[in-house]
């Protein structure tokens, strides 16, 4: 039975709002999507269908009531911010509205956009992550992560994620399983029910897609005429294969049908090919426990935001260690007169690289992409390049000499070569690329 609402119909929520439906915007399998007037702001409102909240609708509607009295866990998530009381044996929930701007990530795919730079996808990447990170940390799994998810500003990588409501505590069952081609391996073979590592899965899956335009399980063994169920199964579930697996090409990409996947990868970074390789690995597959963290991926995403340089023509460059690269476009070396040595690896000191909390030490969900450091030019001369102070607290600066100084929040420390200074808990120095330029 049809139970969509009429423009201009008018319901109560428990917060003991009103809500006055202004028109439809849209309809999926569970219910009704509405541009709705809330406390004189425009909103949306998910309205189910009657047979859209799963096998146990109280248990649902409790969830969501909880949701909404704990609030969102990041901004980058279209949270449920009021419920509606039922009406005919139904309900609702009011959110925030998708920005203009932003596209799905199917929108990209079909390349009926494109990100404005790479930063901008790393940004989105992080943006992601990060969210999940604390979604996670607060103690919640997401249940049913897939494509349709994310509405991604494409010119500077912001993120919202939308379909929040089978969002519940790690270990609550929602009855949702997930969308087919999104589910970690251990849940298309009913091993078990989805969770906060099977999200990781589901995550690493949209990062792959993000970056290479690919399902990172879908090479030459998905090429069938039709799909049906058992190697559907076998795909996803009994015997899924990464299609950039180094050791097992049997389900490599196709060169005419995955070049998109071809062309990049080649272009990412070691630690950023490994990354991938270890999410979509035998041992990850199989073993959820052996996935990437979110903090994995934040450290990897974060030194490969810092590896990018642009050159004068306004092509981005990947560098290596905080080397200067040539330009694969006009051929010119760009310039990178300084690198940041952190204790594992190097990035370039140009004006703008920022050093984040992440890379400054253990830290929390919601401080890892907090600015710690960050490089900046002189007014006077752009050449001159010196360290500001992000945080609040007072750095030890040391020189080649060995004459020690404080840098207080706010200050600028000069780049120059041997300089020594310790960060949070990690020891970071200065060293000038004396073949730069």
């Amino acid at each position: 039975m049809n139970n969509e609402l009429e423009p201009g119909r008018r319901l109560a929520t428990v917060s003991g709002a009103e809500i006055v439906i202004k028109k439809k915007l849209g309809e999926g399998g569970q219910g009704f999507v509405y541009l709705v007037d809330y406390k004189g702001d425009e909103k949306a409102l998910k309205w189910y269908k009657r047979t859209g909240c799963g096998k146990d609708p109280e248990a649902f509607y409790r969830n969501l009531e909880n949701n909404v009295r704990n609030g969102s866990p990041s901004p980058e998530f279209l949270w449920p911010l009021d419920l509606t009381e039922r009406v005919d044996h139904t309900f609702g929930y009011v959110m925030d509205l998708k920005p203009r701007g932003y596209y799905e990530i199917s929108d990209f795919m079909l390349l009926r956009t494109r990100f404005g730079s790479y930063k901008a996808i790393i940004d989105a990447s992080l943006k992601i992550v990060s969210a999940f990170r604390m979604l996670h940390g607060k103690g919640y799994s997401y249940q049913d992560m897939n494509d349709g998810n994310f509405f991604i500003n494409p010119m500077n990588g912001d993120v919202k994620i939308c379909d929040n409501d089978n969002v519940a505590p790690n270990g609550t069952q929602t009855g949702i399983l997930g969308k087919p081609r999104y589910i970690a391996p251990e849940i298309v073979q009913n091993r078990k029910m989805p969770d906060s590592l099977s999200d990781r899965f589901s995550m690493s899956v949209i990062l792959f897609i993000l970056f290479c335009l690919n399902h990172p399980l879908e090479g030459k063994r998905s090429l069938v005429p039709r799909l049906s169920p058992e190697l559907q199964e076998k795909l996803y579930g009994s015997d899924p294969v990464f299609i950039m697996d180094p050791d097992n090409h049997s389900n490599a990409p196709d060169p005419v049908i995955h070049r998109n996947t071809l062309r990049v990868w080649p272009c990412l970074p070691d630690y950023m090919q490994d990354i991938f390789i270890r999410a979509f690995g035998k041992k990850a597959l199989e073993n959820p426990n052996a996935r990437p963290t979110e903090s994995d991926w934040i450290r990897n995403l974060v030194r490969f935001r810092s590896d990018i340089v642009s050159c004068n023509c306004g092509n981005e460059i990947f560098t290596e260690n905080g080397k200067p690269a040539r330009c694969d476009r006009c051929g010119t070396i760009v310039s990178v007169p300084y690198r940041i040595v952190f204790p594992d690896y190097s990035i370039p000191g140009i004006a703008g690289t920022r050093i984040y909390r992440c890379q400054a030490g253990v830290c929390n969900s919601e401080d890892a992409l907090k600015p710690t450091g960050w490089v900046v030019s002189s007014r006077s001369d752009p050449a001159k390049l010196g360290l500001k102070n992000m945080t609040d607290k007072t750095w030890k600066a040391v020189t080649p000499s060995g004459k020690s100084r404080p840098v207080g929040a706010g200050e600028i420390i000069p780049m120059k070569d041997g300089i020594r200074f310790t960060i949070e808990d990690r020891e970071i120095r200065i060293e000038a690329n004396h073949t730069a330029g």
